[in-house]
Formats: structure tokens, C-alpha cells, sequence
């Protein structure tokens, strides 16, 4: 029983500090005491219906006829006037009296990428530079002796073994080695003395171009005379061509031993007969190309005959003028 008189006593004394003591200390600390709000009675809206609309007869509208379009009037259309024609550039006309050089192989086809230099440019011993020291055996018969060549010393060529050249100290030693092509300066001194035999040959060429023009207008300014034989030779006296188009007389000529670089063999193509007056005298004259052997190999060179009295008096470059040997 007294455990619960404790709690009923319990019970009155918090609900009297609720009730009275709690509201001066909460108003002292400045606390409001929570009171549940009511709840408003909620006003009802009274929703009027809506009245639909009385629907109406559709009004037809009468429209006026829309005038038809007018067809739109084009601007005249002006033919085009042509254009004026642009001047037709002629095509130059290649001049048939023109000189056209001669045409050389580069050093490297010539000498096969220098495997295979030109055996006439042995026919006399080169100086050529050494680039470097060399200790070279030179040989005569059994005899082999050794001798050092320095960087700059000269030496001369007599021939090639495949990449090496053949070398003597003096151009009369009998004394013979052997040097790499690359440790001289060779490649430099013999493509220096290719172009210099570029540059005379086609001077030569050019020469003999103008000679031939020149020919050519002594031909046609030549007197009626020089046909009858006025010094010259009759028409008897006038060469002429065989079979094969060769020149009988100039042939005779060749083998007389009356000129001895132009053979039979190395004749490329023989010109027409001309009468032309030349230092005074009248002639016959045949060009005659042919092919000459150098130290750089054949070159195509032309000769002129010159044919008085049914035989050939003189052979001459058609370039300088000078006697074909």
C-alpha cells in the first residue's frame, strides 16, 4: 500500500507545480506555454455552372472574284554579242638554218662509272696529285722496290687496273705500280679535260654549221661557167655517187693515202655534190661526215673535199678550215 500513496502523492504534487507554479516562472523566463490551436470550420465555394455558349449558324461571306494575273511582261533578252576572238599566238617555226649542238654523254656513262676509262686517254702518261701518304711498291721485271709517296706529291698515270691506276714516278720510268683511283685527284683532272674537249667540239661543230651555210650560198651565187669547166673541172670532172652512195673519186682519195684519218669504215653519211668558188678557184666540194677516235672516244667530226680536174686537191675541216691530215 505505501509504494502507492508514494506515486498518488507524486502525481498531485507535479500537476499543482503545473498548474501554479509553472505559469509565474514561465511568464518570469519569458516562455509561452503551448496551446493547441482550433481548427477553423472551412468555408465551402459554391461553384455556378457554367452556361455553354448558344451555338450560332455560320455567316457565309460572300467573296468577290480575285482578277486574274496579269501575265508578267519579260525584259527582252539581247543576244549576246561575241566576244571578240583573242589572236592566235603563232607556233614558233623551228629554223631549219639553226645550229644545234652536239649532245655528250655525262662523264659517268662515258666511263662506265669510271670501271672503263678511255684507252686513248692513256696514250700519253697524266700527272696526277696523290691525296694521301702512300707507301707504293713499284715494280720493273723481278725487280719490286718500295717507295713513299707523300699527301700532294705528283705522280703520272699510265693505265688502269680495274679500280686502281697504273703509276710511274716520271713519265719515262720503266718503274710500275699500282694506286687507288680514289687516292689521286684523277676523276677532277679528267673530268676538267672532258669538258675542255666538250667546249672544242662543239665550238667546231658551230664552226663547221656556219661553213656549211656559207657553202651553200657560195653554191648558189656560183657562175654558169664553173658547170662548163671554167677552171674548175667540166661536167666530166663531177662526182658521182655508186650504189651504195659513196663517192667513187673520194674513196680512191682514202686509199691513196691522200688523207689518213677519214677511212672507208668510219665514214657516217656522204653530202651532196656543190660547185662553189673558193679563194678564187672553182671546185666540186663534198661534205663528208665521219667518226674520229679521241682520247675521250669517237666524236662525229666533218671534212669537206674539195675536187678540181677529176681529182680530190685537198681534204679540210669543215670547222677551222684547216688540211685533214
Amino acid at each position: 500500500m505505501k509504494p502507492l500513496l508514494v506515486i498518488a502523492l507524486a502525481i498531485a504534487v507535479g500537476y499543482v507545480s503545473y498548474e501554479y507554479v509553472y505559469p509565474p516562472l514561465a511568464d518570469a523566463m519569458k516562455f509561452t506555454k503551448h496551446v493547441p490551436k482550433k481548427e477553423e470550420p472551412k468555408e465551402e465555394v459554391v461553384v455556378a455552372p457554367v452556361k455553354k455558349p448558344a451555338k450560332k449558324a455560320p455567316k457565309v461571306v460572300m467573296e468577290e472574284p480575285k482578277p486574274e494575273p496579269k501575265p508578267e511582261m519579260k525584259p527582252e533578252m539581247k543576244p549576246e554579242e561575241p566576244k571578240p576572238e583573242m589572236p592566235k599566238v603563232p607556233e614558233p617555226v623551228a629554223d631549219a638554218n639553226a645550229f644545234v649542238a652536239p649532245v655528250f654523254p655525262p662523264v659517268e656513262e662515258l666511263t662506265q662509272n669510271w670501271a672503263v676509262i678511255p684507252k686513248g686517254y692513256f696514250n700519253s702518261p697524266k700527272q696526277v696529285t696523290m691525296k694521301k701518304d702512300l707507301e707504293l711498291k713499284m715494280q720493273m721485271g723481278k725487280a719490286t722496290a718500295a717507295t713513299n709517296f707523300k699527301n700532294g706529291t705528283k705522280i703520272f698515270v699510265m693505265g688502269q687496273e680495274g679500280t686502281n691506276l697504273v703509276v710511274g714516278a716520271s713519265a719515262g720510268s720503266p718503274m710500275r705500280g699500282l694506286v687507288g683511283m680514289d687516292d689521286t685527284d684523277f676523276k677532277e683532272v679528267f673530268a676538267a679535260a672532258y669538258e675542255q674537249v666538250k667546249i672544242v667540239q662543239t665550238e667546231n661543230a658551230r664552226k663547221a654549221h656556219e661553213y656549211r651555210l656559207a657553202s651553200a650560198e657560195r653554191a648558189k651565187n656560183a657562175p654558169a661557167s664553173a658547170a662548163k669547166g671554167g677552171g674548175g673541172g667540166g661536167g666530166s670532172d663531177k662526182p658521182t655517187k655508186d650504189a651504195d652512195g659513196a663517192y667513187p673519186l673520194l674513196l680512191a682519195s682514202m686509199k691513196a693515202g691522200e688523207v689518213t684519218e677519214i677511212k672507208p669504215d668510219n665514214v657516217k653519211s656522204w653530202g651532196d655534190v656543190a660547185q662553189e668558188k673558193i679563194d678564187g678557184a672553182d671546185y666540186y666540194t663534198v661534205n663528208v661526215k665521219y667518226e674520229t677516235q679521241t682520247m675521250f672516244g669517237k666524236f662525229e667530226t666533218e671534212a669537206q673535199a674539195r675536187i678540181k680536174n677529176g681529182r680530190v686537191e685537198k681534204w679540210v675541216y669543215t670547222g677551222s678550215g684547216e688540211v685533214v691530215p
